[in-house]
């Protein structure tokens, strides 16, 4: 049987559960028990037990934010969310494809603050933006040719089955 634990929750409902665990190590709830109704790894239910036994409710509270503070201010992230919306051709590129180093040099533009490219990407999607692929079509594209094609020959074509072979670029 796969184990299905809770993943990718908050601080606060982390905190919440540590508590929660708490209170039923208190009423005499046995680990392996608490692991199973709050659906966590017992290692982590163990960890939890130690710190309760050691600190009380107190030790399963949140420390807080790990690591440093970050550089970037709400206003300094307010600049940089605009600066991206607004696209790359405003600050002098010749597309809008946003790379990492064209962010990181309009991040320093604005912001006077300079990440690398992986703190970059950090504070890219801390600001709620994905990494997204640009569609590569041909400068000689015929729309209409395509469409054409799309109604006339491809039915056709489908039409024969799946089985026929199909030679393209030959005439005959």
């Amino acid at each position: 049987m796969k184990n299905s634990y809770t993943t990718s929750l908050s601080r606060e409902a982390k905190e919440r559960r540590r508590l929660t665990a708490g209170r039923m190590f208190k009423a005499g709830m046995q680990q392996a028990e608490v692991a199973r109704r709050l659906r966590v790894t017992p290692a982590a239910v163990n960890g939890w037990y130690h710190d309760w036994k050691r600190d009380g409710m107190r030790g399963l509270q949140s420390k807080g934010q790990t690591g440093f503070p970050s550089r970037l201010t709400d206003a300094d992230r307010k600049k940089l969310t605009r600066a991206i919306i607004q696209g790359a051709t405003k600050f002098g590129y010749d597309t809008d494809l946003w790379t990492l180093e064209r962010i990181g040099t309009v991040m320093r533009r604005v912001t006077q603050k300079s990440f690398g490219t992986t703190w970059t990407w950090h504070m890219v999607t801390q600001l709620g933006f994905t990494c997204q692929k640009p569609e590569r079509k041909s400068k000689e594209r015929d729309e209409q040719a395509i469409q054409r094609w799309r109604r006339t020959t491809f039915p056709r074509l489908k039409k024969m089955g799946a089985e026929t072979p199909i030679s393209a670029g030959v005439s005959g």
